[in-house]
């Protein structure tokens, strides 16, 4: 039964759209560094996966886009925190 549940709860997972970080390809860095940056990218997961829409996935959207967009965000907002003080110690050891 729980097995049964957690793939329910995976195929209505799978029908919505997410919230997932992607690297920034428009920000160059000055310094060479070793992170990119992120940035918080809106994915359709039916239109990446070929899939069609179903009425569990249009019902889920709504806590699905803004609970992944709050992991999604606070991986980036760490990776960008990290990123912004490496640049910043490499940057200046360098000028």
């Amino acid at each position: 039964m729980k097995l049964y549940i957690a793939l329910v709860i995976v195929a209505a997972l799978l029908n919505g759209c997410v919230v997932a970080p992607i690297t920034d390809k428009a920000h160059s860095s000055k310094c060479m560094i070793s992170t990119d940056r992120k940035v918080l990218k809106i994915i359709d997961v039916a239109k990446e996966s070929n899939t069609f829409y179903s009425i569990s996935g249009l019902i889920i959207s709504p806590i699905l886009v803004p609970t992944t967009a709050i992991i999604s965000g606070t991986y980036v907002l760490v990776n960008n925190t990290y990123r912004l003080g490496e640049e910043t110690i490499k940057c200046r050891s360098e000028a």
